[in-house]
């Protein structure tokens, strides 16, 4: 009888314990899909030749030392052919609770014709959601040493418009 009441015991544990891991799960997608800087901001991001949360990134909620934010990611780390792949995003929300967006950082790859992988990297201010200022960064990602070039706003749209990411291009 003992040993029945403590499987008994063990399996309302571990079910208890699934529903609530489950709960959580769901709970945080719902409250990350409503944040201000998340999806919903989209529209804001391309108006500002910012990069979109991509619909095939899943999000992430970040606490690292101090950093709170938001951070979506691409199930593959690497392309297909032919493919521009938003690898992962970072979204940091603006202190100030009258704006949405503060600081955004995201990541794009491609094949190159000889099937290396080629990063290209924005690093966008938003500054009270009406003017967005970028720097970037461009290189081969899995090239040792990594050789890396630094962008201003020209060569962005530059790699933008030949990687066919149109929206990102200021006028």
């Amino acid at each position: 009888m003992k040993n029945l009441k403590r499987k008994h015991i063990y399996g309302i544990i571990l079910l208890i314990w699934g529903l609530y891991w489950t709960y959580d799960y769901f709970e945080n997608k719902k409250n990350i899909k409503n944040l201000n800087y998340g999806i919903k901001a989209n529209d804001l991001r391309k108006s500002l030749n910012v990069p979109i949360i991509d619909g095939y990134m899943s999000a992430q909620y970040k606490y690292d030392d101090g950093f709170i934010g938001n951070r979506w990611e691409s199930r593959r780390d690497k392309p297909k052919e032919n493919e521009i792949l938003h690898v992962w995003k970072n979204a940091n929300p603006s202190d100030n609770k009258s704006f949405n967006l503060d600081d955004e950082d995201d990541g794009f790859r491609k094949l190159d014709n000889n099937g290396k992988i080629m990063q290209f990297n924005i690093y966008s201010t938003i500054i009270g959601d009406s003017i967005s200022e970028r720097k970037g960064r461009f290189f081969y990602y899995d090239s040792k040493p990594r050789m890396e070039k630094e962008l201003n706003e020209m060569e962005i749209d530059s790699v933008a418009k030949s990687w066919n990411l149109n929206y990102l291009i200021k006028k």
